[in-house]
């Protein structure tokens, strides 16, 4: 009687619980991996539209810069309102985080989207390149 009583009180428990870490471990990568092919899709458009909004923005105010005038105020100010779209982006990420994925999938993910958009090597290197 007492070794069922064992088995009910410390085994069964124990095994149940060192199975579930083995799933939880083993499932992690299966289901960053789900996450990231569900996400991509609006993930790398919300990126590429942050992207295009903060270039934009730098144009606008470089262009200020050298030639000042009221014309390039408004123009940098038009470009600040295409910044709402990087807060679509951020909102985004972080939603990505609470669902598990790290900054390295999220990268990841990113540099997918700027694949996805580029048919060359050229092509690549202009999106990842700052100008001043």
């Amino acid at each position: 009687m007492r070794l069922a009583s064992w088995r009910s009180k410390v085994a069964i428990p124990a095994a149940t619980f060192v199975l579930g870490v083995a799933v939880a471990t083993a499932g992690t990568p299966v289901w960053k991996a789900a996450v990231m092919v569900v996400n991509q899709a609006e993930f790398g458009e919300l990126t590429y539209r942050c992207d295009q909004a903060m270039r934009s923005h730098m144009i606008a105010k470089q262009k200020l810069v050298t030639a000042p005038s009221n014309e390039a105020v408004h123009e940098v100010e038009a470009m600040e309102i295409g910044l709402l779209d990087c807060q679509d982006y951020d909102m985004m990420r972080k939603r990505l985080i609470r669902w598990g994925l790290t900054d390295n999938e999220l990268s990841e993910m990113s540099l997918r989207a700027v694949e996805e958009r580029a048919g060359t090597l050229k092509d690549v290197v202009r999106i990842h390149e700052i100008r001043y």
